[in-house]
């Protein structure tokens, strides 16, 4: 009989699986509680990738609308607004989006309805720039457009917290920006939140908090669009888990597995530690390397032997962490076993900074063809230069090293 596999791979972890980021989860709890109370703050939530950004966001989100009571404060009830930003997101449907997102959350009572469509009449003036049916350009501001957000957010936020007889009472609203790395230059995301918070502030509304979450380089895209916009958040860098975070998270895979299936899992500590050490602490990589470990498992012990079958059989671990994170970016990328051979030496080092003499020292290949490996790596993003120090260069994930170093030779 086939057991339900409890660990989750493909999707942020459930809230009763999450471990570990108590010094992010409090600065987050106390960023609900002051903008409750009229002070409002943002948070910039940066990681590589697979280490929990969206687990982290998930985490907070029944904590903010009270579906759970925070430990610290008082029960929150927030309306949560959720958006993935995408590449070809433009100014006009990221707005429209948020304005889709409100009424679903709150237009359900008629008469709200009725006061959200009017608050929010001025989306159908806005033309539709990228949809491929109407290819006539938007004749609208984008200083406007935002303009006419912040008193519609405003307006809708001041009815939220201080309703109308017989509606619920709201703390305020949050918003979940998550993938917020995937912007365009178009969009100017950080133009976008400079001048969206400092108009709410005009309009009297302190009752919004804005959540962004992304890759390390969403940084640099914020402030390319608005030097001063990294100002407005609270930046958070998620890291790896703990050993004991790592172990935590693994034990509650295997008692949620015990409460769902007849047949019960145990796992050995080699096997944990095996799982620990692989994983480097990535969450996402705990969970695949304990879903394949699960799947090899066929005596209802996993040891040491049932996780690395799992990890490096075909179809294992590895190849399920390659082929979703790295393997495009390392194989079709790059067309040069050359340039690929610069990729493991820089490996060898993880995401740490490593010197072209380094490389140099090691690479097998011309100096010419060194310096054309590093100038195409790093004007296609897969490697970063050092720009403090000369002649330095990362990869720009410790997750990418360390998949480089376990499994990128393989497919070769």
């Amino acid at each position: 009989m086939s057991k339900i596999n409890p660990f989750q791979p493909n999707s942020p972890v459930a809230p009763g699986m999450f471990a570990g980021r108590l010094d992010e989860i409090q600065a987050l709890e106390k960023g609900l509680e002051q903008t409750k109370y009229s002070n409002p703050m943002h948070f910039l939530v940066t990681g590589e990738r697979g280490i929990g950004k969206s687990s982290l966001l998930n985490y907070l989100k029944p904590l903010a609308d009270g579906s759970i009571k925070s430990p610290d404060f008082e029960r929150f009830n927030y309306i949560l607004i959720s958006i993935a930003i995408s590449e070809r997101m433009s100014l006009v449907t990221l707005i429209k989006l948020i304005e889709r997102n409100i009424k679903r959350q709150v237009g359900k009572v008629e008469k709200v309805r009725n006061f959200l469509d009017d608050t929010w009449e001025f989306i159908q003036r806005i033309k539709v720039m990228d949809s491929g049916v109407d290819k006539e350009q938007s004749s609208e501001d984008p200083d406007l457009i935002i303009d006419d957000l912040a008193y519609s957010l405003s307006r809708t936020c001041s009815r939220l917290t201080a309703p109308e007889k017989d509606e619920e009472r709201k703390d305020g609203i949050v918003f979940f920006i998550d993938e917020a790395d995937n912007a365009s230059p178009e969009l100017r995301i950080g133009y976008f939140f400079k001048v969206l918070t400092e108009l709410l502030q005009q309009n009297g509304c302190n009752n919004i908090m804005f959540l962004a979450a992304g890759l390390p380089d969403v940084t640099e895209k914020l402030y390319s669009s608005h030097e001063s916009s990294l100002r407005i958040f609270s930046q958070l860098k998620i890291k790896e888990l703990s050993p004991e975070d790592r172990y935590y998270v693994i034990d509650r895979g295997v008692e949620e597995g015990n409460r769902v299936n007849d047949e019960k899992t145990t796992i050995t500590r080699e096997g944990k530690e095996h799982i620990s050490t692989l994983s480097e602490g990535y969450p996402h990589f705990i969970q695949q390397f304990s879903y394949s470990a699960f799947e090899f498992n066929n005596d209802g012990e996993i040891s040491a032997e049932d996780v690395l079958s799992g990890a490096f059989n075909p179809g294992g671990a590895l190849d399920a962490i390659g082929s979703r994170y790295y393997a495009s970016r390392y194989h079709e990328q790059i067309k040069s076993d050359e340039y690929r051979e610069v990729l493991s030496i820089m490996a060898e080092n993880m995401n740490a900074w490593t010197t072209k003499k380094y490389i140099k020292e090691k690479f097998s290949g011309s100096e010419q063809t060194l310096n054309n490996a590093l100038q195409a790596l790093t004007s296609r993003k897969i490697i970063l230069r050092n720009q403090s120090k000369r002649g330095e260069y990362r990869l720009q994930q410790k997750g990418f090293a360390l998949w480089i170093k376990l499994f990128g030779e393989r497919k070769k």
